[in-house]
């Protein structure tokens, strides 16, 4: 093993960390401020000004989004979709999130075994786990990852 790769990878991994820290209290200054400037534009009825700070000139923008949401239920908008000729927007579909985690769980299950008969799971052993409809309508990839953890 060649050990300053490994020290490089740890030390760029503690920067990583360090960084990661700082750009998560950025973010959170930005939308604190965010939410003291906005109604500041809103109230003086101003879409955009220009600001000059250290010699760099930004301009601030406020612009309205719209989001819709279901009045009562989830039913009640797919049946009114339907009924005002938009079926279009509705469709049979599954939870991405929902079905990795079911095969994550048949992963789990596959490398148990594997690790008991002293072998290596494959994608294979995964797909032929799952349900029969299931195992062949899914992609099933392993991918390995690499992980540090920090000593006490």
């Amino acid at each position: 093993m060649n050990l300053e790769q490994l020290r490089g990878f740890v030390s760029l991994e503690n920067r990583k960390r360090q960084l990661d820290i700082e750009l998560k209290e950025v973010k959170q200054k930005l939308d604190d401020l965010g939410e003291l400037i906005i109604p500041q534009f809103v109230e003086a009825g101003v879409p955009s000004m220009t600001v000059e700070v250290d010699g760099q000139r930004r301009t601030l923008s406020v612009y309205p989004d719209v989001y819709a949401s279901p009045l009562h239920d989830r039913e009640d908008v797919v049946a009114a979709l339907k009924a005002s000729e938009l079926g279009q927007y509705v469709a049979e579909n599954y939870n991405t999130n929902s079905l990795t985690a079911f095969v994550r769980e048949v992963w789990r299950d596959v490398l148990g075994a594997a690790k008991k008969a002293n072998r290596i799971a494959t994608e294979d052993d995964v797909r032929a786990a799952l349900p029969a409809p299931l195992g062949a309508a899914l992609k099933v990839h392993l991918i390995h990852k690499l992980s540090s953890r920090t000593k006490p």
